[in-house]
């Protein structure tokens, strides 16, 4: 036993247990310890610092992106995408927060970070990892392409003087995924709204770009859609296509290791069900801590066996 405390090394381990997967109201039920013991050992067992999970010579991978804590305020998730492992969730969404954070980390061996398309988090990786490559994650660039389509149909249902319904499904679907009846229902959609279809080319473009086997030629198509984009005369089109021309080398970092968030993004998943798990927390320094926990192996003792 700690000195002065009145719980074994066997009874803490099992408290975190239970907590790891409850809310601290099921656990204080359930052991008959009080939520500030319980708050304490979590304070003091679950360990923020990032040094010890990335301790090695290998090259370090990182995916960066955020999360919402409660309603509008949003947290930074921090994890090592190759190895797996959930490295921090910070206590904001502040690029000072991150930088301290980042720092504690070797820089030398930081090889590629994916991030989102935040030209304040790219920069500011610039600066903290010059050699590293920084990655825009694929879902992001795919997830900006439907949402610029869909805000074009939202405009197009309103600019015109009847109601229109203008479907929405059915187009930020994958073309290579719909049924060929849908293909036609699309083609029919786009010769009646011919200002969608260079938004919807577009889309299905980023798309194809994926499906490239290298970086050559991902650059190849990538130039294409931004030409294209460019020499068009819708000004949101010309926009989008500047945007595409000032990420490009991000988007085309892609290529060298097909790095993703894809691992980040799931452990959003599995946090959104631990929040509710834990019926909601109002203070972020407890909220950051049980949801770490929550990607922490076994305690030291409790059932190992």
């Amino acid at each position: 036993m700690r000195p002065y405390s009145r719980l074994s090394r066997q009874a803490e381990d099992e408290a975190l247990w239970e907590l790891q997967g409850q809310s601290f109201s099921q656990v204080r039920r359930r052991l008959g310890v009080s939520y500030g013991t319980l708050r304490r050992l979590l304070e003091r067992e679950v360990n923020d610092g990032a040094l010890s999970l990335v301790a090695g010579e290998g090259a370090i991978f990182l995916g960066i992106d955020e999360h919402s804590f409660r309603h509008q305020d949003m947290v930074f998730t921090v994890t090592e995408v190759k190895q797996r492992r959930v490295l921090a969730i910070l206590k904001d969404d502040r690029i000072a927060s991150l930088k301290g954070f980042l720092r504690q980390l070797p820089g030398g061996r930081v090889k590629e970070v994916c991030i989102d398309m935040k030209g304040g988090l790219w920069k500011a990786l610039q600066g903290l990892f010059p050699q590293a490559r920084v990655v825009v994650d694929p879902f992001h660039v795919i997830a900006d392409a439907n949402q610029r389509f869909d805000e074009a149909r939202r405009l197009e249902q309103e600019v015109r003087r009847r109601r229109v319904n203008i479907p929405k499904r059915v187009f930020l679907v994958g073309r290579e995924k719909l049924k060929e009846e849908q293909r036609q229902k699309v083609d029919s959609l786009l010769a009646r709204y011919p200002n969608l279809g260079g938004f919807y080319w577009a889309k299905e473009k980023l798309r194809e770009l994926y499906q490239q086997v290298d970086r050559a030629t991902a650059a190849r198509c990538l130039d294409n859609i931004i030409l294209n984009l460019k020499a068009g005369d819708d000004g949101e089109l010309i926009r989008w296509g500047n945007t595409l021309k000032g990420w490009r080398q991000p988007i085309l970092n892609h290529f060298h290791n097909r790095t993703t968030n894809g691992f980040t993004e799931g452990c959003h998943t599995k946090i959104k069900m631990l929040k509710r798990l834990s019926y909601g927390l109002r203070n972020v320094e407890v909220y950051a801590k049980k949801m770490l926990l929550g990607f922490l192996p076994a305690p030291r003792s409790f059932h190992t066996n």
